[in-house]
């Protein structure tokens, strides 16, 4: 019989045992837990200048290896240049007296605004790099402008059914978006309302654009798999310079008094705001995860670009250099382009930003959206992380759930803990 003494005894011993296995059990957790505070959200940011001419520079594109832009090196107009990232070879891409604009790259397509016919009748242009050849793909007599471009699709603003400008050159009358489709060869009208509708952006089915028809610039978009128009956002204030990527859509807004960057996700229906520093943030664009944009908070002399992680909720600061960085940015997976002022003129630069840790969540989303050239029927190597295409009901494989108890640190010891004290107890009794 055990007496009271010993029920004291027995209950120190368990209170200690107990005690000091909560503690193991910490010590042995911790590395684990520090471990990923301390390397998920760090990253190295290498920057590259792309020009090194002392003329300006605007207006930079990138898809790949390939970063497209608009130069005035020849002092008269502005042409289109290429750098190839894999070659570090740069080619001019347009030779003429004319103006060539806001460039677009996507495979090895490139497309711009045109004004060989004149500013006011601008047409859309397309370059195959493969086969060297140049594409008229307009040809109505009026101005098409501000070309995007995903696989065999083109999109523009269009001034056609009675588009103009005002006194002080603010768009007026009817713009309307347009759409061409490479492989049928077939122009499509996407919009019909009579106000502008401006600056289109697409990706797969889905185009963005900003609208004018409420009186007031919104977000709308048109999905060509449902032949369906969406007003995406409703705020009265302005809404305008849209990009979208997979599901998700990004603009900058006005409706706290300054320019945000706000965020609607398709497949929630959710709106969220990005951006919440105090300053002006415009001019965004989006990858995956990964949102980028051009940020005033060290005033107007000293534009920076930041990225904001949407799978980790941290925001970055790209650049430090302190002059402007600025205009027309744009990111593919991890790059990042810019037009930067630092030299005195206008040039491009590059950033490239990894992870410290490669298996991260950020980088795993960069790999996940890999799509082949346009055109070509390479598939994705079995076991990769492509991702299906919006809609689908294609699920990816389950993985094995792997037993984590013997591959804890410190497990053996906990066990060892645990095994003395049941043997201590069975003494006892």
């Amino acid at each position: 019989m055990v007496n009271r003494e010993d029920r004291y005894l027995d209950r120190h011993l368990i209170l200690l045992a107990s005690t000091a296995l909560l503690f193991v059990l910490f010590i042995c957790t911790l590395p684990v837990v520090l471990a990923f505070s301390l390397n998920s959200n760090r990253l190295t940011i290498n920057e590259t200048q792309i020009t090194a001419n002392s003329s300006d520079e605007a207006c930079p594109s990138i898809y790949g290896d390939r970063v497209v832009w608009q130069d005035l090196r020849d002092g008269k107009n502005w042409d289109i240049y290429m750098y190839n990232l894999s070659t570090h070879e740069e080619t001019r891409i347009m030779n003429d007296s004319f103006d060539h604009r806001g460039p677009v790259v996507y495979g090895d397509r490139i497309v711009w605004e045109d004004t060989s016919n004149g500013y006011q009748n601008a047409d859309i242009h397309l370059y195959n790099l493969t086969t060297s050849t140049e594409t008229q793909i307009t040809t109505n007599m009026s101005g098409q402008y501000a070309p995007d471009i995903y696989g065999d699709r083109i999109v523009w603003e269009d001034t056609r059914n009675g588009g103009s400008w005002d006194k002080d050159g603010n768009r007026t009358g009817n713009w309307d978006i347009y759409l061409y489709d490479l492989s049928a060869s077939t122009e499509y009208r996407i919009t019909a309302n009579e106000s502008v509708q401006e600056y289109p952006a697409i990706y797969r089915d889905r185009i963005v654009w900003q609208d004018f028809r409420n009186g007031n610039l919104d977000i709308y978009m048109y999905d060509l798999s449902t032949s369906r128009e969406t007003q995406i956002t409703t705020d009265p204030a302005a809404q305008y310079s849209p990009a979208i990527h997979g599901d998700r859509i990004i603009w900058t807004d006005a409706r706290n008094g300054k320019s945000d960057i706000y965020m609607y996700d398709i497949s929630t229906s959710a709106e969220s705001q990005i951006t919440t520093s105090g300053s002006i943030e415009s001019g965004s664009a989006i990858y995956g995860n990964w949102i980028v944009w051009m940020d005033y908070r060290k005033g107007w002399e000293n534009l920076d670009v930041y990225l904001y992680d949407l799978s980790t909720s941290t925001e970055t600061q790209i650049t430090t250099n302190e002059s402007n960085q600025w205009g027309d940015l744009d990111i593919w997976r991890n790059r990042i382009v810019w037009r930067d002022q630092r030299n005195g003129n206008n040039d491009i630069y590059m950033c490239t930003v990894s992870g410290e840790n490669k298996e991260s969540e950020v980088e795993l989303e960069m790999r996940s959206d890999v799509e082949p050239e346009p055109g070509s029927d390479v598939e994705p190597e079995p076991g990769s992380d492509v991702e299906p295409e919006p809609g689908s009901d294609v699920e990816p494989e389950p993985e094995e759930e792997e037993s984590t108890s013997k591959n804890t640190p410190g497990f053996e010891t906990v066990y060892g803990v645990v095994s003395l004290l049941g043997v201590f107890l069975q003494w006892r009794r």
